[in-house]
């Protein structure tokens, strides 16, 4: 595992590719991967047949059928990945979060208020698109609003500022197609008009808001993986299952927890322009002064 520490490209309106950021061997964790989305699948959903019609569907674990073609044109996800106990598994993620969190420096020095949008973060989990499978346009804070509902039950995804995704794979051409990497698949900016084309190790962050609304489009052939994870800011919502765990009072929640608080991050941020060159008087490290400083 190695964290390349390579510089940003600027793909335009706070779109920032880090090219090759991180190095692992591939291969096993296409496996692994595919492994950790394949348990969640099946631990989510049966495969049975409806007693009405015969035909193939899925029952959930609240025991409601669903068509088997509708939720096979899903992305599936792995979204409990960090409660597995597997030390190899934590090691990997562990390693992949702190790069990560180091490449977020990184975008803050680019757009340096973004840094006081943040306050924690949303570990990543595994996405996959199987052939087939796409995902359209939408932005990461979506939140379907009904009047007279002034309090939802999916409220988490208000908190989002910065969308992070690490890809485990490689988008490649019909002739270069393996089995570890897939064809089309492509991240598309919509408004934008930015396309991206995924390369294993690659690590994009752009604003999770609408002016960054994105689509994956169709994969033709092969499994698409993807890290997805956000960077959030606001206080937790109990009333709705929100919870954000403390690193330093609760170690070991924070150490299964997908919301966590961030404690370092401003002396980590500090530490890094400082090494990099920056003043105390530039703007980056004045966005991180506070009223009593």
């Amino acid at each position: 595992m190695i964290f390349n520490n390579v510089d940003l490209t600027d793909l335009g309106s706070g779109v920032i590719l880090f090219e090759n950021a991180i190095s692992l061997d591939w291969h096993n964790i296409y496996n692994l991967a595919n492994h950790l989305v394949s348990v969640e699948h099946s631990n989510m959903y049966t495969l049975t047949t409806d007693p009405e019609t015969g035909e193939e569907v899925y029952l959930n674990r609240s025991g409601y059928l669903f068509g088997k073609e509708k939720v096979d044109k899903m992305p599936k996800r792995a979204s409990c990945i960090h409660q597995n106990l597997d030390p190899e598994i934590k090691s990997i993620l562990n390693f992949i979060e702190k790069s990560k969190d180091k490449y977020l420096l990184k975008y803050f020095a680019r757009f340096p208020l973004a840094y006081n949008c943040v306050w924690w973060k949303v570990k990543g989990h595994i996405v996959s698109y199987s052939p087939g499978v796409q995902l359209g346009p939408h932005s990461d804070i979506s939140a379907e609003y009904v009047y007279g509902v002034h309090q939802t039950t999916q409220e988490l995804a208000l908190r989002n500022v910065i969308t992070s995704l690490v890809y485990l794979n490689s988008s490649v051409e019909d002739n270069e197609i393996n089995d570890y990497s897939y064809t089309e698949g492509h991240h598309y900016f919509n408004y934008l008009d930015i396309k991206y084309i995924p390369k294993a190790g690659d690590i994009l962050m752009f604003p999770s808001n609408y002016m960054a609304a994105h689509e994956v489009q169709s994969v033709k052939s092969g499994t698409r993986l993807s890290y997805l994870g956000w960077y959030s800011q606001g206080t937790p919502n109990p009333n709705v299952r929100e919870d954000v765990r403390d690193p330093i009072s609760e170690p070991e929640l924070s150490n299964i927890s997908t919301n966590v608080y961030m404690p370092t991050l401003r002396d980590d941020y500090r530490k890094y322009l400082l090494e990099n060159n920056y003043t105390k008087e530039s703007p980056q490290y004045r966005a991180t002064n506070l009223n009593t400083d």
